[in-house]
């Protein structure tokens, strides 16, 4: 039985991604069967060759435990010699198995190998998912996640990758890499549950959707609020008239680039170092940064006013 073709597993690597299969499941089944199949027939041949030779005289083959031992025998090739069928129609049953065993050994091999390789390229597809918590998703490759990606990883953050065409998966691992940190990516359509499911939406802390459709990005939300309402959801929007609609939709926050960029380049036009020290503190991959902190409950610094924290701050060398 030939293997199957590198791009003909890569095909139902394909199909898979556009629909919600259990993709370990699928593998498991493809080995299993054969084995189920080929146990079935050695307890078969084993028992047929024990009714048939059992009463005959100088039988070699008269316990179940002669007939499966027989089998097992004859199964691996070993041959012993030391219980055989002296019958005709024990010697049929016989020719039978051994041809049928060969036959089914290597079924089972070439299934075993394609599985293999198939679930090889669905890990390099992302196909098999990832364990992150508190991770951030990031669902669509376009202008906007190719900027927050990098600036995620640079903070430290695990990000989990949706790319809608299985092209992209390079381009954003390569990001990965110039940058470093966690970093997971997939493809698939992220309105299905399955997508969701595989970069571990349950125990995600926030999703950005970021594609460059403004109704697919409106569908994700929906279907994501519905189901996971605690989740933080962000969604970027071209078209900044739908702000209303996406607030509506229950999202955490809407990011309209369009409207941020006309504001700084209006800021840099009359006060160009505010527009400066804005794009500066916007980014933490260089430059200074802005950070959030929590203040647990409890805290020394709960109850302090912000002139006191300042002074504080400054006294230890710390952030303005």
């Amino acid at each position: 039985m030939p293997l199957e073709s590198a791009k003909d597993l890569a095909r139902k690597a394909r199909d898979f991604a556009t629909a919600d299969y259990d993709l370990r499941a699928v593998i498991i089944k493809r080995i299993t069967r054969p084995i189920i199949i080929f146990t079935m027939l050695f307890i078969l041949s084993g028992l047929l060759i024990w009714i048939v030779e059992r009463s005959l005289d100088n039988a070699k083959i008269v316990t179940l435990s002669d007939a499966y031992w027989w089998s097992l025998v004859t199964l691996s090739t070993v041959g012993f010699g030391d219980v055989v069928p002296i019958s005709g129609y024990g010697r049929l049953i016989a020719s039978a198995y051994i041809i049928v065993a060969v036959v089914f050994i290597a079924v089972v091999v070439t299934n075993i190998q394609d599985a293999l390789r198939q679930y090889a390229i669905l890990r390099d597809l992302g196909m098999t998912g990832n364990s992150m918590e508190r991770h951030v998703i990031v669902c669509g490759w376009s202008r906007i996640s190719k900027v927050c990606i990098p600036e995620l990883l640079a903070a430290g953050r695990a990000v989990s990758v949706v790319c809608e065409d299985e092209n992209q998966i390079k381009v954003v691992r390569q990001v990965g890499e110039e940058i470093g940190g966690n970093l997971f990516v997939t493809f698939g359509d992220m309105t299905k549950r399955g997508v969701l499911e595989r970069v571990n939406i349950g125990h995600a802390d926030s999703i950005i959707i970021a594609t460059d459709e403004d109704t697919l990005n409106l569908i994700a939300s929906l279907n994501i609020h519905s189901e996971h309402p605690e989740l933080r959801v962000i969604v970027y929007v071209k078209q900044p008239e739908l702000r209303k609609t996406f607030d509506a939709s229950g999202v955490t926050y809407v990011a309209s680039p369009f409207e941020l960029g006309g504001r700084l380049v209006a800021s840099a036009a009359f006060e160009p170092e505010v527009a400066l020290l804005i794009d500066n503190v916007s980014s933490g991959i260089d430059g200074h940064d802005i950070q959030q902190f929590t203040v647990p409950e409890g805290g020394e610094i709960v109850g302090t006013n912000v002139a006191s924290l300042r002074r504080d701050l400054l006294s230890k060398g710390g952030p303005l």
